[in-house]
């Protein structure tokens, strides 16, 4: 039996379930318009997860539109098998098309980010396993262009009265989009906001800062005085701003921790990693933990308040005094 819930005015929670420890599932969004269904998210590709996410939509209706807040694998895994199922339009953000060959090729990405560690005062043995274990699994879907690219402040329409409004809110991942109902004013918003964690925030190299564009993303989405919001994971959000508003001092604590350390003097990325986040971390938690690590201190160095410096083989980081 299909698992969905009744969210009221004609929208649908479905969650589907992931295959790794946490989170344990995505929630889809069903919205009834007047040429079927749109769907925002469809999760992984396992078989499971298709059968159930079929048998739902099988019930509330026709796919029309399938939206992907973010090009993660558990929120669009799953894109291209349903698109060529339905024939449904597939909308993401206009940039998407320029990271769809990155998500496609596993052993470019993790070499990438290898050299980053390396550089960033990893150990060897985390290095080599960077390099060793990035097999994408059957389940990880391949990641395909949309059909339909929107932008911030694009419609897509539900009804001649009713539109799901594309916010534009980079940082999480650099296409990634909430949608507000023109008819309730409530916001849908991916992983941008989340009720129990802070999203991770990633580091691609030094000519990104994610970490200023997830702030900044933040900030808007706390104006937006938002009430309920419903996210990606979890449960509802009854107070979407304000959960935005603590989000944003989260990583305004985690940066004065990371100045702190660099108080006592230079450090590798790798050594604040290691004292702002828990001990024993599992590797995929170390990989995570040092890139959230990198864009924290990326955006310290871009505004000033610390700076990286080339020592050797290696960079450091220093406090500036600002």
């Amino acid at each position: 039996m299909a698992s969905f819930e009744s969210l009221g005015d004609g929208v649908w929670r479905l969650p589907i379930p992931l295959p790794f420890p946490a989170p344990k599932a995505v929630n889809c969004y069903a919205f009834e318009g007047k040429d079927g269904l749109t769907l925002l998210d469809c999760g992984v590709a396992t078989a499971s997860s298709m059968d159930l996410l079929t048998a739902a939509l099988a019930e509330l209706g026709t796919l029309a539109t399938l939206v992907g807040s973010h090009l993660h694998v558990d929120h669009m895994g799953a894109a291209a098998q349903l698109v060529e199922r339905t024939g449904a339009r597939w909308v993401m953000h206009e940039t998407t098309p320029d990271d769809v060959p990155l998500y496609n090729d596993w052993p470019l990405r993790a070499g990438r980010f290898a050299d980053a560690a390396a550089g960033h005062g990893a150990p060897a043995e985390f290095v080599d396993g960077l390099r060793k274990r990035w097999d994408a699994p059957e389940w990880y879907g391949t990641a395909i262009d949309p059909t339909h690219p929107v932008a911030d402040g694009d419609q897509i329409s539900l009804s001649d009265d009713r539109y799901l409004e594309v916010w534009y809110t980079p940082g999480h991942q650099r296409n990634h989009i909430c949608l507000v109902d023109s008819r309730t004013g409530v916001l849908y918003a991916g992983d941008h906001v989340l009720p129990r964690i802070s999203p991770f925030v990633p580091y691609s190299g030094p000519d990104n800062d994610h970490l200023d564009e997830y702030l900044a993303s933040v900030d808007r989405i706390e104006a937006g005085e938002f009430t309920l919001a419903h996210p990606g994971h979890g449960s509802a959000i009854e107070r979407g701003s304000d959960r935005a508003h603590q989000i944003r001092l989260h990583h305004e604590r985690r940066l004065d921790s990371m100045l702190d350390h660099l108080a006592s003097g230079p450090a590798t990325a790798w050594d604040v990693m290691e004292v702002a986040f828990r001990p024993n971390l599992s590797f995929t938690q170390q990989r995570l933990a040092l890139q959230e690590t990198l864009a924290h201190l990326h955006y310290l160095d871009n505004t000033g308040r610390a700076r990286v410096r080339r020592i050797g083989d290696h960079y450091e980081y220093e406090r500036t005094g600002r």
